[in-house]
């Protein structure tokens, strides 16, 4: 019983582990669809290390990361991510929050069957940046991120988004 207990654990660690190392594929190319697809899985670990990993850690790679999203989402056939004035002012306290919506966007469009319900995207992408912010790993105090994290807390999240993403449905 204890072993299997141990078994599970180290089990477990090693998947939270293996989900934050990502390496930006070396000379991908992004020309035709085939090739867009071909990065999706990638597109998914990106999201979730730039999402696991501090964003006072690993500067460089971060770049790396963020171009390699931004360049596949500029170019996906199936992915399409609205970028407003209310998500750059996260980026303006918290440099790397644009990429991480886009990247937390994108995840969410491609494990969700090529989503269309950009409400739903927003949230999950919203949410991936409010678990950062939290985390309080390199970030900085923003009161618009205070403001967005209270309307969750409080469950009216979808009031937030009618009032800072006025995007339709």
């Amino acid at each position: 019983m204890i072993r299997h207990s141990i078994f599970i654990i180290l089990l477990l660690s090693g998947l939270h582990l293996r989900s934050q190392s990502f390496d930006v594929p070396i000379n991908y190319e992004l020309k035709t669809p085939a090739d867009y697809a071909k990065y999706e899985k990638d597109i998914i670990a990106a999201a979730n290390w730039l999402k696991s990993t501090s964003f006072d850690q690993q500067a460089e790679k971060r770049k790396e990361v963020s171009s390699f999203v931004v360049q596949w989402i500029n170019g996906s056939p199936t992915v399409n991510i609205e970028i407003n004035p209310t998500i750059m002012d996260f980026e303006k306290k918290n440099a790397g929050m644009l990429a991480l919506y886009m990247a937390s966007s994108a995840k969410f469009v491609l494990e969700n069957n090529y989503s269309k319900d950009m409400r739903a995207k927003q949230k999950a992408a919203l949410r991936d940046m409010i678990t950062v912010y939290k985390s309080g790993k390199g970030i900085k105090k923003d009161k618009k991120m205070e403001k967005l994290i209270k309307s969750d807390e409080e469950g009216i999240i979808d009031e937030w988004l009618n009032e800072n993403l006025k995007i339709n449905r």
